[in-house]
């Protein structure tokens, strides 16, 4: 829960610097380069016992996905959408974990997990689906959310299959053998947006929120998440995170004045209900 209450205010944070600076991969490199830093002093006097090769190779894999390429995209949509919009889409997360983990032989469908997907796939469309109806709508006005969907499913692959990993292992030493590998990877596009001139570019409020998006919102929350999963199985974490869209939707227009409409927060409640309705027979 307190992991994903602090990923929701980060989505507001990403949204404020990079209306100033729009220079996604830079932003994802500093913020996980930051984090994985806080966490290496942790690893100091403890006993470390590398993975196995293959092993290795999967968490790093996932570690692209989760850390590279899904911040890539999750940051460059928050230049075009809202991001209490970018939120709920993010609420998609546990339902399509759910079904990637079924497709991979990890999971079961039935008649409720179908229903709780249908579910917040229709709050999802509802929530952005207001932009169709808009006099000036045009192809291009959908970059922000198609690109928050493939963020998604990085992020639901990550869930469907790192929970196993961490089974017996130091969840922190494989969240920075994660963090390094997605770091690593957008460091080629963070250069060639010139790395140097957007960090000189930022102000005194956009290191505020870069420091807390490295720091409490990356290194701090990300450990617990992946200690959560080894705790859990991705369904019954599902749970908890929708409450990274209403944190986000919340100090979304707190915070940067966003407007909420009736049809969106009717989409939220539907987005919501469907990882809840999920998980009620456990609770």
């Amino acid at each position: 829960m307190l992991a994903v209450m602090l990923l929701g205010l980060s989505f507001v944070g990403i949204r404020a610097i990079m209306t100033d600076q729009e220079a996604a991969a830079s932003l994802g490199f500093l913020r996980y380069g930051l984090a994985t830093l806080i966490l290496l002093p942790l690893l100091w006097r403890r006993r470390i016992v590398m993975p196995p090769l293959k092993v290795f190779t999967i968490v790093a894999l996932l570690g692209v996905l989760q850390f590279g390429l899904f911040h890539l995209f999750v940051n460059t949509a928050l230049k075009d959408i809202p991001a209490s919009r970018g939120a709920v889409i993010f609420a998609l997360i546990p339902i399509m974990t759910m079904l990637i983990a079924a497709m991979a032989g990890r999971d079961t469908l039935n008649g409720i997990k179908l229903f709780a997907a249908v579910l917040s796939i229709v709050g999802v469309t509802l929530a952005i689906g207001e932009k169709a109806f808009a006099p000036n709508a045009t192809s291009s006005s959908w970059t922000g959310e198609i690109l928050f969907f493939l963020a998604v499913s990085c992020g639901a692959t990550y869930n469907a299959f790192s929970g196993r990993l961490m089974q017996n292992r130091s969840v922190l030493l494989l969240t920075i053998i994660g963090m390094s590998a997605g770091t690593m990877v957008i460091f080629p596009v963070a250069y060639s947006e010139g790395i140097g001139t957007v960090i000189a570019g930022y102000d005194t409020q956009d290191w505020l929120w870069i420091l807390y998006l490295a720091g409490p919102a990356a290194a701090f929350s990300l450990f617990i998440f992946n200690w959560g999963l080894k705790q859990l199985t991705p369904s019954q974490a599902a749970i908890y995170v929708p409450i990274a869209p209403i944190m986000a939707a919340a100090f979304g227009a707190l915070i940067l004045n966003e407007h909420l409409s009736n049809l969106f927060l009717v989409g939220l409640a539907c987005a919501v209900a469907g990882p809840i309705i999920v998980n009620w027979r456990r609770s």
